[in-house]
């Protein structure tokens, strides 16, 4: 019985260091949390950026930036 990731969409909040990123989860259930690009083109993010994030089962504190919305 394996979990994977579960996506759900988001807005970027704010830029840090080293390629992350603060993102809130459109649902509103929960608090910001950081988020890592999953690929290159989406270093470029900027503040207000709707996106795509997996975030694991096991820490729901973290996530990967998958994509971004249009």
């Amino acid at each position: 019985m394996s979990e994977g990731p579960i996506q759900v969409n988001a807005t970027v909040e704010e830029a840090l260091p080293n390629a992350l990123y603060r993102v809130r989860l459109d649902d509103g259930k929960r608090e910001a949390l950081s988020a890592h690009a999953a690929s290159a083109s989406l270093l470029r993010l900027l503040p207000g950026d709707p996106v795509v994030v997996e975030i694991s089962a096991y820490d729901a504190t973290r996530g990967r930036i998958v994509r971004r919305r249009s």
